[in-house]
């Protein structure tokens, strides 16, 4: 669907809403958590508002009154399909949740099921073979696909961008050097390795990965950047070249039937400290005419890849809140300004050192005010808190209870163009 059209949907569908009313290492080389930038040691290898029903008359000018428009019966179908789910299920099925990349135990994804939950992420490293690794992912799908409903996917994703961003390191799993190597690869041979490795995802059952990193490391700053430049997860130190590769990446990937995840919106590549285990991370640099943004907005266009949000502050776009947290970001210059329509997910929420002063059940709420679609917590434990502290607070705030049907709804709709 084009972008126009596609704001055309939105527009109506926001209106009947309203109407119905990835871890990087840290500094002393520690493993850092998969989905804020996470790499670890080579020698300890261990992710919106378009959601509702829209009139005929928001179809297509050029389709005759006979005529159907497949994207909007597919987000009619997906506002039929949220409002089939009580508020509380509604909230619950925005969080991502973290299990161990080398399994998760009966227990755990009975938890997961009793609290509604139907997106998993793998965090860790792994060793375990791809046959392994399919069973158990075969575990999570088949324990969480009752929180879904009408059949549709349970959602399980993972970091493997390359070097020491790999969590799943068996054998059966391409060895993809740094994204700072795969930027010095002709088009073809980035095409062919990124084929190759969405198609291992895809066949263990992993259609969500939390890559490529669009991230834009200045040259002067280099390795002095320690979630990104630090361990080569940059594809170049500018953004036609960074543009250009993630392109590749989202299209290998996505023919492959793996959702990429562009990362670290709004640019996590001028900061010296990582987010992971430091707080008050602060860019100073990055605004609304940044270059940083380039990449972005080529993803953007191209239309195939979901957005995360850097848990960075950037005080020139909001200097009063984190990224994740921050309106003017999400909402502002993500939505409104660059027009982005798809899914939204955060960095981690749950242990990075950035956020830790919110308590965790608020950090899900605040990210979804914001105007996010998914909070991400690789905590297993914690994300049963998120989801529990959004299910008791839509049920007493209805602006809160109308951004999670909206957001219920984009989730819903992405899962039905996966099936369709």
């Amino acid at each position: 669907m084009s972008t126009v059209l596609r704001r055309m949907v939105g527009l109506s569908l926001l209106g009947t809403l309203l109407l119905s009313g990835c871890t990087a290492p840290a500094e002393n080389a520690e493993q850092p958590t998969p989905s804020t930038a996470g790499p670890t040691q080579p020698s300890s290898p261990n992710p919106s508002s378009s959601g509702s029903a829209i009139e005929p008359s928001a179809t297509a000018s050029s389709a005759s009154p006979t005529q159907t428009d497949p994207e909007a019966e597919l987000q009619q179908q997906a506002v039929a399909l949220a409002d089939s789910m009580s508020l509380s299920e509604q909230a619950r099925s925005l969080v991502m949740a973290g299990v161990s990349a080398d399994g998760a135990s009966a227990a755990h994804i009975a938890s997961l099921k009793k609290s509604g939950i139907s997106n998993a992420f793998l965090r860790g490293r792994s060793q375990l073979s791809h046959s392994k690794i399919s069973g158990s992912v075969r575990k999570l799908h088949e324990g969480l696909e009752t929180n879904v409903p009408d059949g549709l996917p349970v959602w399980v994703a993972t970091d493997q961008e390359g070097g020491f961003v790999r969590v799943l390191q068996g054998t059966g799993f391409t060895k993809l050097p740094t994204a700072l190597e795969q930027g010095t690869w002709s088009k073809k041979k980035l095409r062919s390795n990124i084929s190759t490795l969405g198609t291992e995802l895809s066949e263990a059952g992993i259609n969500v990965n939390l890559a490529p990193v669009a991230d834009v490391v200045p040259q002067s700053l280099g390795t002095g950047n320690a979630p990104i430049g630090k361990f080569g997860r940059q594809y170049a130190d500018n953004s036609a070249d960074v543009a250009s590769a993630i392109l590749v990446v989202n299209q290998e990937l996505r023919d492959a039937g793996v959702h990429p995840v562009v990362k670290h919106f709004p640019g996590l590549g001028r900061v010296s400290l990582n987010t992971d285990t430091h707080a008050q991370v602060t860019d100073t640099k990055i605004g609304a005419e940044s270059t940083d943004l380039e990449p972005f907005k080529a993803a953007i266009e191209q239309d195939l890849a979901w957005i995360m949000i850097s848990n960075a502050k950037y005080t020139q776009l909001d200097k009063d809140n984190d990224a994740p947290f921050s309106k003017k970001i999400i909402t502002g210059l993500l939505r409104e300004d660059l027009g982005y329509e798809r899914l939204i997910i955060s960095d981690d929420l749950c242990d990075a050192k950035q956020v830790s002063a919110v308590p965790v059940g608020q950090r899900a709420i605040k990210f979804v005010q914001a105007g996010g679609t998914m909070p991400l917590c690789v905590d297993e434990n914690k994300s049963l808190t998120m989801a529990s502290a959004l299910a008791k607070q839509v049920a007493k705030d209805d602006k809160l209870a109308a951004q999670v049907r909206e957001a219920a709804t984009l989730i819903l709709a992405e899962k039905l163009r996966e099936n369709s």
